[in-house]
């Protein structure tokens, strides 16, 4: 009996032992089943979110309907290219055909010349025209290349400038695009409105109509109208477009762009490093030196307060001073980094405040009619402080003026003394700039330009003009 539950036992156990091999491989393969299909559907739910986003991407948004200033904007702006096409086409026409015919005997040269700089002006005239009519504001007035170079150089620079060769076969091609736009709007405005008031005036016509054939051709009028304004913005934005494309900026433009906003930053880092070691210079030089002594003679003080009361008097009353002085020495300082008036009354108090420091009598001017930005507030400042300062060290003068306006988008800063003259800005060496240069470079890093008129005898003229928008 023993060897037989023995028996019966082990193969209990073998057959247990198999069971739990299958039910191990069973569930291996159900946990295989569900990964593949886990991953089957995460695969499923990734190509439906591409399908998806590529739907979205590829989805045209519907366009707003143009309003009624826009469509009259849109609609005068088409009527004009047929006359200014004819205008541009006769002249531009004219004056190559008239040079080219009399270049043999030199007098086309110049003829040429000027051609390109009318070329010029005409697209810059049709820039702003396609500014103020279609709201193309990043088609600015271009500027002619080669600035600082000689004249002849500049002169075969401006010539070979791609810019102008586009802007005069866009004004040839103005003609006939001017008399597709100009009969393609005509025509649709006038078959819209006719059609719109067709019941004021068929009583008057030959035929009769009746009643139901008046009201259908009047909703017909009324529907084209809607429809009319949807063809007339897309036929603008159509000419928007293809004007951004010949009249927009140009590579040439856009890589000079690039390096004086590259030269921008580089003299705004060395404004920065300038300003910086003049406030460490100041520190060390001016209020440690002074709380050095301050603290000496406070510990000498300290050491004669038991034995000569009288004479740690003195000392605490010197150190007192010495205190005060310091105190003088961080407001000025303070002052020369961001004045508090300026932060919280504005230009016009904060250069009242800096003429009232001077020693000779300046006269301020401030004519603005709102605070410009922070940064050009500050910048304005430090030019006028810069300039009075130059004024009361170098110039001898009796008396400055310092005057800023706004005009066309232009922050002006001009600062006047009737002193010896003789100033001039400085090329810069080295790694730190100073007076005047770290000056015109703190009004490059934000995109100014400053100019300095001093001839021998006066009157010196410090200018700087600091864009600050529209």
């Amino acid at each position: 009996m023993t060897e037989r539950s023995s028996w019966l036992d082990r193969l209990l156990g073998r057959h247990e032992q198999s069971h739990a091999k299958w039910d191990a491989r069973r569930a291996e393969r159900q946990a295989r089943r569900e990964t593949r299909r886990a991953r089957r559907d995460e695969r499923h739910a990734r190509r439906h979110e591409q399908r998806r986003r590529h739907r979205q991407r590829h989805l045209l948004p519907h366009p707003a309907r143009p309003s009624l200033t826009e469509t009259l904007k849109e609609t005068l702006h088409l009527l004009l290219d047929l006359p200014l096409g004819i205008a541009t086409f006769t002249i531009v026409v004219t004056l190559v055909s008239t040079g080219l015919s009399t270049l043999v005997v030199l007098v086309g040269a110049p003829i040429l010349v000027g051609t390109g700089i009318v070329v010029r002006w005409i697209a810059n005239l049709e820039r702003a025209r396609f500014r103020w009519l279609l709201e193309a504001q990043n088609l600015q007035s271009a500027t002619w290349p080669g600035e600082g170079e000689p004249f002849l150089q500049r002169l075969w620079t401006c010539t070979k400038d791609p810019t102008v060769w586009k802007e005069g076969l866009y004004e040839l091609a103005l003609l006939p695009w001017g008399i597709a736009t100009f009969t393609i709007t005509v025509v649709l405005w006038s078959i819209a409105i006719g059609a719109t008031l067709f019941a004021t005036y068929s009583w008057a016509l030959s035929r009769s109509y009746p009643w139901y054939e008046v009201l259908g051709i009047t909703v017909g009028g009324l529907v084209l109208l809607v429809v009319v304004q949807r063809i007339i913005h897309g036929i603008a934005m159509l000419t928007r477009a293809l004007a951004r494309g010949v009249l927009g900026v140009s590579a040439r433009e856009l890589t000079a762009r690039v390096e004086h906003l590259s030269v921008s930053r580089a003299q705004t880092v060395d404004a920065a490093t300038a300003e910086r070691q003049r406030i460490e210079r100041a520190l060390h030089d001016g209020a440690q030196v002074r709380l050095t002594a301050l603290a000496m003679e406070l510990g000498r003080a300290r050491e004669r307060l038991d034995n000569d009361p009288e004479g740690a008097r003195e000392l605490l009353d010197s150190a007192h001073d010495e205190a005060k002085r310091a105190l003088v020495e961080l407001r000025d300082l303070a002052r020369g980094i961001h004045p508090a008036i300026l932060t919280d009354r504005g230009l016009d108090a904060a250069l009242t405040a800096l003429a009232a420091r001077s020693p000779i009598p300046v006269e301020v001017v401030v004519d603005l009619p709102e605070r410009p930005a922070p940064a050009l507030e500050a910048t304005a400042y430090y030019v006028a402080a810069e300039g009075i300062t130059n004024v009361m060290r170098h110039a001898g003068a009796t008396r400055a003026r310092v005057a800023v306006t706004r005009d066309d988008g232009q922050l002006s800063v001009e600062v006047q003394d009737d002193g010896r003259g003789g100033a001039r800005i400085a090329e810069a060496h080295g790694l730190v700039p100073t007076g005047l240069r770290g000056l015109a470079d703190r009004v490059a890093g934000v995109d100014g330009e400053l100019a300095l008129s001093s001839p021998p005898g006066g009157p010196t003229i410090l200018r700087a003009e600091l864009p600050c928008g529209s």
